[in-house]
């Protein structure tokens, strides 16, 4: 079965990289090739968090990949996008 995780490989890894967003648990997620995660509450944008990255090439994009910073700081972003399809993961 084909996941956002999958999707999130063959994108990330473009060099025309753009920012990729997804929803989850009430939070909107961007993930950004340029080094940083950015969060914020779905219904209202509100509370946004963002959280940056020193590393480079693949080594960033395992940093993004191992980061908890769902709700509840006990999720990574490659356990989210695991359980989601796809389509869940847009290009922004």
């Amino acid at each position: 079965m084909v996941t956002a995780l999958d999707k999130f490989y063959e994108v990330f890894d473009n060099p025309q990289k753009e920012d990729l967003f997804f929803y989850y648990d009430g939070l909107r997620y961007q993930l950004s090739s340029g080094g940083y995660i950015l969060t914020e509450r779905a219904e209202d944008c509100e509370d946004e968090m963002e959280y940056g990255f020193d590393e480079h090439g693949t080594a960033l994009l395992e940093a993004i990949l191992d980061s908890k910073v769902n709700q509840n700081k006990d999720k990574s972003i490659r356990e989210i996008l695991a359980e989601l399809p796809p389509e869940a993961l847009r290009l922004g």
